[in-house]
């Protein structure tokens, strides 16, 4: 028997868990993740996983996705059970998903990132969690974040500066103002019947 149960489009319910003693503590536990940066008018993909170690009860999952990211598409265990709603920027999955024993799945959302998207974000999934009363009733919220950091652009620290080598005034002389290179050498012997010699070299670099 699957450990996961949803009322959604079936004539009959999958079986639930038998029923469990009352507890004060959830079986449930979620984590959102994502791997390396995400670019500026490109995509990435998060995952979000839910992990039971036992029955739970009515499980009703929302993924508000944070400006300048938006969902293109669902898959991973958890995939058929959610939808992409309000444009793209949220991500729903309930309707009577729950899970009848331990059981870990993950729901993998597939994003585009704006190419105006804000340099760092993050990501937060809630998970509203309903027992029944055969398994006491309770209601726990369980929620995981994801602090994403998004390159490409003004992101990356461009705009001035960042020690390319060029030159520290926005303009470039040359060509304008006349350079000139006057080197003096000095020789100084302290010795009888030495002499100083100084040689100075005077060179123009015209415009």
């Amino acid at each position: 028997m699957s450990a996961l149960g949803t009322v959604v489009g079936l004539g009959v319910a999958l079986p639930f868990a038998l029923a469990a003693p009352a507890h004060a503590q959830s079986n449930l536990s979620v984590t959102k993740s994502h791997e390396g940066n995400f670019a500026r008018g490109g995509q990435g993909a998060y995952t979000i996983t839910l992990t039971a170690t036992g029955a739970t009860g009515l499980l009703d999952v929302t993924d508000n996705l944070p400006t300048g990211v938006r969902a293109t598409a669902l898959g991973g265990l958890l995939g058929p059970f959610c939808d992409i709603t309000n444009g793209g920027t949220t991500v729903h999955c309930g309707s009577g998903l729950n899970f009848t024993g331990a059981l870990s799945a993950p729901l993998n959302v597939t994003v585009n990132i704006a190419a105006d998207a804000p340099c760092s974000v993050s990501n937060t999934v809630t998970v509203i969690e309903t027992e029944t009363e055969e398994q006491g009733g309770e209601t726990f919220t369980h929620s995981a974040s994801d602090p994403t950091t998004i390159t490409g652009g003004d992101c990356d620290g461009g705009g001035g500066g960042g020690g390319g080598g060029g030159s520290i005034l926005p303009i470039n002389l040359n060509g304008v103002i006349p350079m000139f290179n006057n080197i003096t050498t000095n020789s100084n012997i302290d010795s009888p019947g030495a002499s100083n010699n100084s040689h100075q070299a005077f060179g123009l670099n015209a415009p």
